[in-house]
């Protein structure tokens, strides 16, 4: 079960493991399509048996597109899966996780393997761009994903500028394919926006049935606003003009369309820390900038802290990361926590380097003394150690 956002590429991975799979027969059904939908509805064994027939004797692969805008999903695959058992191996695609976690799963329990496919990561974005730098680029992105996991050391590059430069447009445009592979501005800016109106007009209308467009549009658009800052739901609501029952409704699906996230806070102490108001981020800066109809280029925004932080939020849940963020009563504050190995590592983002980092961050590590701790900044390379905590200066282009 492939689960994503729309335009993420889930048909094209299908199709590369297709052509991955040696032998036997292969058949693609894309239930976008209303007379799939419907002929699978009414008799999923007769469809089966039929695709068999055709395609003669031997081991059938079966690649099933957006599954989710099948009634009872679920039941049907499950049905489908014991009837056939032995003969048929099944992909399935879907970009609606709730609707794939509500209908779907329960009936799959021991039958389905989950994954999640986001768009491009920023070092999937420099591959589609430049081979050769992708090499140098991997080799300090795996410095510091060893560094987050274990207790490697990141190394340092050459090609700082390249790889900035690229970052800066990775921020602006995201990492949609069809995006990313366009290199005119007016181009992508097209196709950010119409991947908006995709979202709204298949999503939100046909899928949700959602029909004041306008009311869901602006609730995202205040989202947008705020990201990397602390949610209330009722301030959110009040700023929308909606209730805050509708306005807890909208953020669900947004969430579950794998275009925004909820952070929840980190603590230990009740007494003194944040417990329940989190951080949204988003999974996608092209389509989060397209929202809000600002695709200026990065040296003219006002809004590179947010862009910075969301941009690791990505890296991170990318990463297959448990991110919480840190914040007591008092206003200290650290963006991300992460636990491995059973350690807590902090991260904190500041483009401004070493110069801009306050006394919150000092507070979290007199109060948790981690063993590590990293700083992504966006060109400063260095580390120091502070009261046993080692702490590493990173640029944001290693991530």
């Amino acid at each position: 079960m492939i689960r994503g956002p729309r335009q993420a590429g889930k048909t094209t991975l299908m199709k590369i493991i297709s052509k991955g799979i040696k032998g036997g027969k292969k058949e693609f059904i894309n239930f976008d399509i209303p007379n799939n939908r419907n002929s699978v509805s009414e008799s999923p064994i007769d469809y089966i048996r039929r695709i068999i027939n055709n395609k003669g004797d031997g081991k059938i692969t079966l690649f099933l597109d957006e599954v989710q805008r099948l009634d009872n999903a679920g039941e049907i695959l499950k049905v489908i899966y014991d009837t056939f058992k032995g003969k048929i191996k099944i992909f399935a695609s879907g970009s609606s996780s709730l609707e794939i976690r509500q209908k779907m799963l329960g009936f799959l329990v021991g039958r389905a393997v989950i994954f999640d496919l986001y768009t491009f990561s920023f070092g999937e974005f420099i591959r589609s761009k430049d081979t050769g730098l992708y090499v140098v680029f991997k080799e300090r992105n795996d410095s510091v994903i060893n560094l987050i996991e274990n207790n490697g050391e990141p190394l340092h590059t050459a090609f700082s500028e390249d790889l900035l430069k690229l970052w800066k447009e990775y921020v602006v445009y995201g990492g949609y394919p069809e995006v990313v592979k366009a290199d005119d501005f007016n181009i992508k800016k097209s196709l950010l926006l119409n991947l908006v109106n995709l979202y709204i007009e298949k999503d939100i209308i046909s899928f949700f049935k959602i029909e004041n467009t306008k009311e869901f549009e602006n609730f995202l658009k205040i989202l947008s606003l705020n990201d990397s800052q602390m949610l209330t739901i009722s301030n959110a609501a009040n700023d929308s003009g909606i209730s805050f029952y509708k306005a807890d409704s909208y953020l669900r699906i947004i969430e579950n369309t794998y275009i925004a996230s909820r952070v929840y806070p980190y603590y230990t102490n009740i007494s003194s820390s944040i417990k329940k108001t989190p951080k949204v981020y988003f999974f996608d800066l092209g389509l989060r900038n397209a929202v809000l109809d600002n695709l200026l280029p990065y040296e003219n925004r006002d809004d590179i802290g947010k862009l910075a932080e969301n941009f690791v939020f990505g890296e991170l849940i990318r990463l297959g990361k448990q991110i919480k963020y840190w914040r007591t009563k008092s206003g200290a504050e650290m963006d991300f926590v992460i636990e491995e190995n059973g350690e807590l590592l902090p991260i904190e983002v500041k483009i401004g380097g070493s110069k801009a980092i306050g006394k919150s961050f000092y507070s979290f590590l007199e109060t948790y003394k981690p063993k590590k701790a990293l700083v992504i900044t966006l060109d400063e390379f260095s580390k120091k150690e502070v009261n046993g905590t080692e702490i590493y200066y990173v640029p944001i282009f290693y991530l």
